[in-house]
């Protein structure tokens, strides 16, 4: 019987694919940096966050893997390491501030009369609780004047060049609202301090919060000086516990808001908050250690227009801050605002003999010219990064570190910055223990922007065994798949266990 044609192609078309070898199914391709990172930033990037990310050799600076790394965002602190890299080029990882301090009048018995005269010197670290140096600051001035036989003083306390440089509670571009908060202290010229105080709240004994006080509230500043009036709003029910202070402005006022929830009816509350006179905190301490050494300033009186004119000056002691090393540890590592401006003020100052942020910009234009860093690719304003007319983009934050390497602080700039999951503001960072301690990387916030940068080592790649990388986020959404943090994480794994490509 013969078929027909058709029924021919039919059962060629259902034998042929049983005759054809079978086709293999290739295995998924192994991840690395790139493809990681690829999948990574694109997800976030879909939710409208702009990223910029640069990854160079350490040593030769070939570049590993970039992204938008031309694009310019806010820095935030990592501005920092622009800051310290600058100073600790300018003046060397040894260098320290010193305070001098001198009397000026004469001693007639046991009684001084003229003033304590402080030299500015812009030391941020002066009377800091951070440094054992520098904690006894007052009482060390107590001391010199008591082992000179001083048993009375009738003068006061000056402070000489407190008035040069920058003027005003803040440098360009931040924010006022921010001025009452410790971490947007004022960097004058003469800082004492930090130049914050403790404040603290306590509510009458057995009164609640939603009810109003039937005597007020109590408002200690620490240490005790020239006291802010102090407004403060009581907030009952509200959705979290907590006390929050601003600087009103044109009145000198602080004022703050101190909120309760249901559950939560705090009896104290405190925090630290900025001042804008470090001189007259400044003295009221010096007084203190007087006083505790049974030496007292007698006022002057009230027909002398000021006290005699000095007969001598003599100097007292010398304040000496920790080596520029350790201040720029406790920088990066904690993210100090106050130190920052202090370092890149003083670094301007070396470089153009006076200190405003107009200076700053032109010396930092300068620094990164002679590194070879196009302005382009990042514009430094103030020394912090709280200014939010700072732009950079992150081959530009990665080509600081990257030249930094070169220079001999290196060492001394590395150790400042937080290590990943262990200490500074990278302490709380998720790793695992496989890369945990491996990444350096300073760390920068504003709203909606975060930005990292540092290096990163590679154990398993002797061909890359240390890179620098910058990664830089704009425009967070508020409640995003994955936070700033988790993006960082993933990308940090990466960095150290993953293939380059």
């Amino acid at each position: 019987m013969r078929r027909s044609p058709f029924a021919t192609l039919l059962l060629a078309a259902l034998v042929l694919p049983a005759c054809l070898p079978r086709a293999t199914t290739r295995p998924p391709s192994p991840p690395t940096v790139a493809s990681v990172a690829d999948a990574l930033f694109e997800s976030v990037e879909d939710e409208g966050t702009l990223a910029s990310v640069f990854l160079v050799d350490a040593t030769t600076g070939a570049p590993l893997y970039a992204r938008h790394e031309h694009v310019r965002l806010l820095p935030a602190s990592t501005m920092k390491v622009v800051s310290t890299s600058a100073a600790l080029s300018a003046f060397g990882p040894d260098f320290r501030f010193h305070t001098p301090v001198r009397l000026e009048g004469s001693q007639l018995g046991n009684l001084f009369l003229g003033d304590l005269v402080v030299e500015a010197s812009g030391d941020p670290s002066l009377g800091s609780w951070r440094f054992p140096e520098t904690t006894l600051a007052c009482e060390q001035l107590a001391e010199a004047i008591q082992a000179r036989g001083i048993r009375q003083w009738l003068g006061a306390v000056r402070v000489s060049n407190a008035d040069e440089g920058p003027h005003g509670l803040f440098g360009p571009g931040w924010a006022w609202d921010d001025a009452a908060y410790a971490y947007s202290a004022a960097p004058t010229p003469f800082v004492f301090r930090e130049n914050v105080v403790d404040l603290s709240l306590e509510r009458p004994e057995g009164q609640d919060c939603v009810s109003q006080p039937r005597r007020p509230i109590t408002v200690r500043y620490t240490p005790s000086f020239n006291e802010l009036p102090t407004v403060v709003y009581l907030e009952a029910n509200a959705q979290r516990a907590g006390l929050g202070c601003v600087r009103e402005r044109g009145t000198g006022r602080m004022r703050c808001v101190w909120r309760s929830t249901a559950e939560q009816c705090p009896r104290k509350a405190s925090m630290r908050v900025a001042i804008d006179e470090p001189q007259a905190l400044f003295s009221a301490c010096v007084e203190d250690a007087l006083a505790a050494r049974g030496i007292w300033r007698v006022p002057v009186p009230p027909h002398l227009a000021a006290v005699p004119a000095a007969t001598t000056s003599e100097p007292l002691l010398e304040f000496v801050s920790p080596s520029l090393a350790e201040l720029v540890k406790v920088t990066n590592k904690e993210s100090l605002n106050l130190y920052a401006e202090r370092l890149g003020l003083r670094f301007t100052r070396e470089r153009t003999g006076t200190e405003s942020y107009s200076a700053l910009r032109d010396a930092m234009a300068q620094e990164l010219t002679r590194r070879g860093i196009s302005t382009r690719l990042l514009r430094p304003v103030d020394g912090s990064g709280l200014s939010r007319y700072n732009v950079a983009s992150a081959r530009g934050l990665a080509e600081v570190i990257y030249t930094s390497l070169k220079e001999p602080y290196a060492h001394a700039l590395l150790e400042s910055l937080p290590i990943a999951g262990v200490d500074g503001t990278l302490a709380r960072t998720g790793l695992s223990n496989g890369t945990r301690g491996l990444i350096r990387a300073k760390t920068g916030t504003l709203s909606g922007q975060k930005a990292y940068v540092g290096i990163a080592e590679r154990p398993n790649d002797p061909e890359h065994p240390r890179v620098v990388f910058a990664l830089m986020l704009g425009n967070i959404d508020e409640q995003p798949a994955l936070t700033a943090s988790q993006v960082f994480e993933r990308f940090a794994e990466a960095m150290v266990s993953l293939p380059l490509r």
